[in-house]
């Protein structure tokens, strides 16, 4: 085995992903090396890898909708979903993603937290993923505390909302248990239901404003108001579940489901050339509560504008892999549970251009002063060059940069941004590189703080906003200058 394999370093062509703490640890006086390779060696690995651009090829979406349907085979899916298969079709399919384990609950927690979060039922990794007493339909052990997709998106911001059908008559609280007011509604196909960062944070009446009933999908579809992450869970008679008497039966009502309310959003102008919605559609399992006869192989379809058309990916995937790349399109780089060692399904994809990262807080700075500048990069990593390259920002912010009107194939460019705030409170700005054909974004937010003025002598002060923050933390201008 080379050192390069043994790091984990990707070659130049691909992004690169390692995971240096499993091999060495730093010290301020020495570099101990693990697994036999030489601590010198390892130190030039450190270098070559980190010299390498670390960005995704999974492009950035503002519009990322998940759907797992139930229960069935591959092969089934592809002779009775024509709605879906056909989509697949057009976009992207993968003809090679197996479950990770037979039972619907665990497949949810798979796609959110990297683990089944059950010593009997899959690896657990030491230090990231613990038993939780979790099985195919619930988690005795809850609330699950390891780290998950809805952490990471809640500490970044990312808004995002679980559409669950008949959550609302079931009950409409996160505990609302399987079936209940005789509803087809199912707590162990809502993944987000047993995590900490839902479960202790729980209004009073029981509920949590980010799970909400699927009726609340079509209005926000209508009023363009879909988060940057929506989770769509049919209920039972609708996600090929139950219902039905015969495979055909229980995925056509799947499909129905999702060519009546998909469609419209499928129409929606970020799902069109030069949007940038992903919808990802996958099945728990291939069996009923079983992936015995049927090899764990699951249909997953890929759909959006980014999507290389016509993309069959034959490509070994798992629910883990589906994490990352949920994750790096939602532009997290922090990887729950098993999603860290493995690959995102970047097969699907032409690359991107975008900026990291995409986006940055400047701080409390005066009110007209200039902060710091802070560097982002922009990437291509798509295969062509784009031309017609023009850089600019919004609101109190300015930027300067060296990427000229053009930015070849896999190439990287650096702006930098500065932050004068006009007026006190948050000031927010877009950073934009536009070019022939697109456009790409980064969110720019800052804090303006008052300046504090006055004549000593006297102690005759007067300020904006708060005086003692002005006093403490502004400038004060004395005789047409200003100091600290």
């Amino acid at each position: 085995m080379s050192y390069f394999s043994t790091v984990g370093c990707s070659s130049v062509a691909s992004p690169a992903r390692f995971s240096m703490h499993r091999l060495f640890s730093f010290n301020p006086d020495s570099l101990t090396a693990r697994h036999g390779v030489p601590s010198v060696i390892l130190a030039f690995l450190v270098l070559f890898c980190i010299s390498i651009p670390a960005f995704s090829q999974v492009p950035r979406s503002n519009h990322v909708v998940v759907v797992m349907d139930e229960n069935h085979s591959f092969s089934e899916v592809q002779a009775n979903m024509p709605w879906l298969v056909n989509q697949g079709t057009i976009n992207g399919f993968a003809s090679n993603y197996h479950s990770d384990n037979a039972g619907s609950l665990f497949d949810y927690l798979w796609i959110a937290s990297g683990s089944c979060h059950s010593a009997a039922n899959c690896p657990l990794i030491a230090g990231r993923t613990h038993d939780f007493g979790c099985s195919g339909s619930a988690c005795t052990g809850a609330p699950i505390t390891d780290d998950n997709i809805f952490r990471e998106m809640i500490s970044r911001g990312i808004t995002w909302k679980v559409y669950a059908q008949s959550y609302a008559a079931a009950g409409g609280t996160v505990t609302t248990p399987d079936n209940h007011n005789g509803t087809a509604y199912v707590r162990r196909h809502n993944g987000a239901t047993w995590y900490s960062d839902i479960l202790n944070h729980l209004n009073p009446d029981g509920t949590y404003p980010n799970i909400v009933d699927f009726s609340q999908f079509a209005t926000d579809l209508a009023n363009n108001a879909l988060p940057q992450y929506s989770i769509i869970v049919p209920d039972v008679n609708h996600d090929a579940h139950d219902g039905c008497t015969t495979a055909a039966v229980c995925l056509k009502a799947a499909d129905d489901f999702l060519n009546t309310n998909l469609t419209p959003m499928l129409a929606k102008s970020y799902f069109q050339p030069g949007g940038d919605g992903l919808l990802f559609v996958t099945f728990d399992e291939c069996g009923s509560a079983t992936n015995t006869g049927c090899n764990a192989q699951v249909y997953t379809a890929v759909i959006g504008p980014q999507v290389k058309p016509h993309t069959q990916s034959t490509t070994f995937y798992k629910h883990e892999n589906f994490l990352r790349t949920t994750l790096d399109a939602l532009g997290i780089n922090t990887y729950p549970g098993a999603s860290i060692n493995v690959t995102d399904m970047n097969d699907f994809f032409n690359g991107s251009v975008g900026f990291d990262p995409a986006s940055f807080n400047f701080g409390s700075q005066t009110v007209n002063t200039t902060s710091a500048a802070h560097n982002f990069t922009l990437n291509n990593t798509t295969p062509n060059a784009i031309s017609g390259l023009s850089v600019t920002t919004s609101g109190d912010f300015a930027q300067t940069n060296g990427c000229g009107t053009s930015l070849a194939a896999g190439a990287t460019c650096t702006v930098s941004v500065t932050f004068t705030p006009t007026a006190t409170g948050t000031r927010s700005g877009v950073l934009t590189a536009s070019y022939t054909g697109g456009s790409a974004t980064a969110s720019l937010t800052g804090t303006g703080q008052p300046v504090a003025s006055g004549d000593l002598s006297d102690n005759a002060w007067s300020c904006t906003g708060s005086c003692a923050a002005a006093v403490s933390d502004s400038t004060i201008q004395l005789d047409g200058a200003s100091t600290k």
